[in-house]
Formats: structure tokens, sequence, C-alpha cells
């Protein structure tokens, strides 16, 4: 069972259960939305993408089941702590921590792309940055900062928002800042015209806050790209800090930055902000943290270099997912393989 968009627009669990378990299984997707009820399981073994089991199918369950959760959409049911019936699959390490609290059996695995299937990135000529807006987690200041920062020459700037994403998260760009070129592609109607404005980038922004695995980060950094996330997960169980990648608001480590900035965020609303409306009419509001950023650091980036270290440890992961996976057929598949 996994979320219609896992069946319609998302290869994720295809790239991450079906393939791997090709050679061992035949698992096809039913979609669900996670809340509706589901009949009782019939099968040998009932796997859960995402969303887990309701309470009321749990009670009912004598079957086996694995739970694939992400973090980015993570709750559980109340009664699933300790359940004789749980396997867990892990794809982070918050999902790890997770299934030690319930008392469940878990399997960590670490998913990475075939370097082989993706074009290497050029640096030889203009920088082209992708990023798609699908959360409106960068917003356009930052956005236009950190593309000039890094020098760009061609912003490929996906504009559509993911669904159920506040529609003030959409911003629109204009074709040219300055030198630089800006190509808007609100919709894209294949994986394949995805893939194509990738093979052109050198420079990847990984567009969410949270990412259950993140398989667009993957693909950017086994083409070679200069990929740049947030400092969160999974995006910092893949890139190593300014040797990988490059991750933002990396200051989230400090915790002294941190409670600074909340002491300066509420004098600014409680204060300085009422004072400033009284006085003038108009509204101010604090600097968002996103644009503390340390931006020499990323003046100074060698962005080949880091896109040539981002596919080599695609190469070096990848080789490791492929020899994970007799073991994560086992996992899933125990008592059911002969």
């Amino acid at each position: 069972y996994c979320l219609s968009w896992h069946v319609t627009s998302s290869s994720a669990f295809t790239e991450l259960l079906v393939k791997p378990l090709a050679p061992y299984a035949d698992i096809r997707f039913s979609a669900w939305t996670g809340k509706n009820d589901i009949p009782p399981a019939t099968g040998d073994l009932t796997i859960f993408c995402q969303m887990p089991p309701t309470e009321a199918w749990l009670a009912e369950c004598v079957t086996p089941i694995v739970w694939i959760p992400m973090v980015d959409a993570l709750y559980y049911p109340p009664n699933m702590a300790h359940h004789p019936m749980v396997r867990v699959v892990a794809f982070s390490n918050v999902i790890v921590h997770v299934a030690g609290e319930l008392g469940l059996p878990v399997l960590q695995l670490r998913y990475y792309c075939d370097p082989a299937q993706f074009p290497v990135a050029s640096f030889d000529g203009e920088r082209v940055m992708l990023y798609w807006n699908r959360t409106g987690f960068f917003h356009r200041g930052f956005l236009l900062k950190l593309c000039h920062e890094l020098g760009v020459n061609r912003l490929l700037f996906r504009s559509a928002l993911d669904p159920n994403i506040q529609q003030s998260k959409f911003y629109a760009l204009p074709d040219k800042i300055g030198a630089m070129v800006i190509e808007t592609h609100p919709t894209l109607t294949s994986y394949d015209d995805y893939l194509a404005l990738l093979h052109r980038a050198n420079i990847f922004i990984a567009p969410r806050g949270v990412e259950g695995v993140g398989v667009a980060l993957l693909e950017a950094m086994a083409s070679g790209c200069c990929v740049i996330g947030y400092d969160n997960t999974t995006m910092n169980e893949y890139i190593l800090h300014n040797q990988n990648g490059f991750l933002v608001y990396i200051y989230r480590r400090n915790r002294i930055f941190i409670r600074l900035y909340a002491l300066y965020e509420r004098f600014f609303t409680q204060v300085y902000a009422p004072y400033i409306q009284r006085r003038t009419g108009r509204e101010v509001h604090p600097p968002k943290l996103t644009m503390l950023q340390d931006w020499r650091q990323l003046r100074k980036l060698d962005i080949a270099k880091l896109g040539a270290q981002a596919r080599q440890s695609s190469l070096d992961g990848y080789t490791q997912w492929i020899d994970s996976i007799p073991h994560y057929a086992e996992f899933v598949l125990k008592g059911i393989l002969p």
C-alpha cells in the first residue's frame, strides 16, 4: 500500500522497493490514502510504504507486516509498539531511532542511484543551476542571493508547487536578472523531461527542508552536480559538508547562535516591529534565518571538485547498495522465500 502520488507521479518506491526485490518477489502497489478502510490481509505479507497501517487493521492482522516509513511524513498508531507482526525498513537515521523507540525489528539501508545511468555534468562552460520550488522552501530573495554569490549564468527554475502547499509559497521570476538568464518551466510532462533539465545543470538545489530519501538529490549527485542542500534529514546523511556537496544553514549545529537569534527575533517582533508600526504605519519583519548564511564560504566553492566528489560518493554508495539487496530481500520476505 502506498499513496496515490507514488503510483501516478513519483517513482520513489519503485526504485526503493520494487526494482531491488523484483528478482525475489512480485510486488504490486495499491494506492491508499492512509486513512480510509482497507480490507484485511489475505496474502503472506503486506508492505506499507510511508503510511502505517491503521489501528483497526493492525488489530485484525495475523500475517507479517513490513513498514517503510519516510521521515517527511512520519506518524504511527499508538498500538504499533512491540507489535509481533511488524518489521521496519529504515532509509534514514531518524527512522532507525523511531523503530528503536517502538521496539520493532529494523533494517537500515542506504539507497544510491546508479551513476552509469546519468551523463556526467560538465563544468567547462556556463554555471547552470536547477531548482524546483516544490515546497517554497527557498524564498525568492534567498534563491537570487545564492545565484549571485555562486556566479550562476543560467537558472533552470521549476515553479510548480507540490499539491497541498500554500499558494503563498509560489513566486514567478523574470526571464533575466542582470546577466543571469532564467528559464521557467511551470510543468514537465514526463520524467525524461526532468532528466533533460538535470543533464544541462552543474549545480543542483535540493528542493525541500526534509527528505524521506531524496531521490532527486541522489540523481544529481550521481550526475556529478555540485549539490546544495539544507542541513537536515536526509541531505546531511548523504552530503558531507564542503566535501561532496554543501549544506546551507550549517549554523543549526551552533546552539548558542540559535539561542541568540531566538532572543533577537523575540525582541524584533515584540518591541521593535510594534514601535516602527506605531511611528510609520508600516509592518516590518525580522530577517529569515536562512538569510544568515555564511556567504563567504559559498563564494569560494570549487563546484567542479564538489561535483566530482559527489559522483565518486555515488559510485561507492551504489556498490554498497547493490551488496545490501540480498539482506534486504531476506529481511522483507522472511519466512516467505524458499
